[in-house]
C-alpha cells in the first residue's frame, strides 16, 4: 500500500518475523533466560502481560529456540473448555486417542509424558496460552498433572501464559497448591520511550529502510497513543505510514499519527 512510496521492501509492521528478526529488549532477554531455565529444570512457570505486550513474541522465540530432538513442545490456546475437553485436546496434541472419560484421559496423558521422558529421553513442555480463561476447576487439576508416581521426579515443564488477571485468579484459596508450585514468574512490562523508538527503527530496518522516517513528534505521539504496547504500536505506525503516503509526505509527523489514531477510533 505504501511500501513503494517509502522505498520499503516489505510491510514493516506485519507479524511474519523469524526468531532472529524479533526485537529484543532487556526485559524480553531476561524472560527468555527464565523460560529456558523452566524447560531445563522441568518447572512450572507463570507469564503474564497486557494484550499486545509481547507474550506471543516471547513464546515464539522460546519455541524456535527448542531443539525438536530434545524437547517435545505442546501448545494449547483453547482454554474456555471444561476439564474433560481440555485433556482430550492435550491427548490429541500428544498423538493419543482421546478418551471420553476424564480420568482415563488424564492417565493416558501422564503415561505418554513418562514414555517421552524415559524411553525417548525428551523434555516435555506444555504451554497453555490464554490461561486467564481457564476454569478454576481445571486450574486445580494442573498440580496433579505434574505429579508422577512416588519418586518426586519432575517430568513436565508447564507454562501458564495469560493476561494480568491470571495472577489474581491464582490467589484463590483452593488454587494455592498450584500457586505454590510456580517457580518462574514474570510480568512483561510495556516498552519505555527509548525502546519504543528503537523498536520502530528496528522494524524499518527489517523492511529495507536505513534512514529516519518518523519525526520526533511522531515517535512521541506513537508512544503516547500506544501506551508502549507493541501490538498497538504496530497498528498505529502502519496507519500513520498510510496517512503520510496518501499526502505524499516523505516523513511521518505527529499529525499523521493523530489522523491514524482518529481513524482507528472511528
Amino acid at each position: 500500500m505504501y511500501e513503494s512510496f517509502f522505498g520499503l521492501t516489505r510491510p514493516p509492521f506485519d507479524r511474519q518475523l523469524s526468531a532472529e528478526q524479533l526485537f529484543r529488549t532487556p526485559a524480553l532477554d531476561e524472560l527468555h533466560s527464565r523460560l529456558s531455565y523452566l524447560v531445563r529444570t522441568r518447572s512450572l512457570g507463570l507469564l503474564t502481560g497486557e494484550p499486545g505486550s509481547g507474550k506471543s513474541t516471547a513464546l515464539r522465540r522460546l519455541r524456535d529456540s527448542l531443539h525438536p530432538e530434545k524437547v517435545r513442545a505442546v501448545y494449547l490456546h483453547d482454554t474456555t473448555v471444561n476439564p474433560a475437553d481440555f485433556f482430550r485436546q492435550l491427548a490429541l496434541e500428544l498423538g493419543l486417542e482421546p478418551h471420553w472419560s476424564r480420568a482415563l484421559g488424564f492417565r493416558s496423558v501422564q503415561q505418554e509424558i513418562v514414555r517421552l521422558v524415559e524411553e525417548r529421553h525428551l523434555s516435555v513442555l506444555l504451554v497453555i496460552d490464554e490461561a486467564h480463561h481457564l476454569r478454576p476447576d481445571l486450574l486445580a487439576l494442573l498440580p496433579q498433572l505434574t505429579n508422577f508416581d512416588w519418586d518426586g521426579q519432575s517430568r513436565l515443564a508447564l507454562l501458564l501464559a495469560g493476561q494480568s488477571g491470571l495472577r489474581n485468579k491464582l490467589r484463590l484459596a483452593h488454587l494455592e497448591p498450584l500457586a505454590q508450585r510456580i517457580s518462574v514468574r514474570y510480568a512483561l512490562p510495556r516498552l519505555d520511550r527509548d525502546n519504543a523508538r528503537l523498536y520502530l527503527e528496528h522494524r524499518l530496518r527489517l523492511a529495507g529502510l536505513d534512514r529516519p522516517l518518523f519525526s520526533e513528534p511522531a515517535v512521541e505521539a506513537l508512544f503516547s497513543a500506544s501506551g508502549g504496547l507493541m501490538r498497538h504500536l504496530d497498528t498505529l505506525a502502519h496507519h500513520a505510514l498510510a496517512a503520510a503516503a496518501s499526502l505524499r509526505a516523505q516523513i511521518v509527523d505527529g499529525d499523521h499519527v493523530l489522523r491514524a489514531a482518529e481513524e482507528l477510533r472511528a
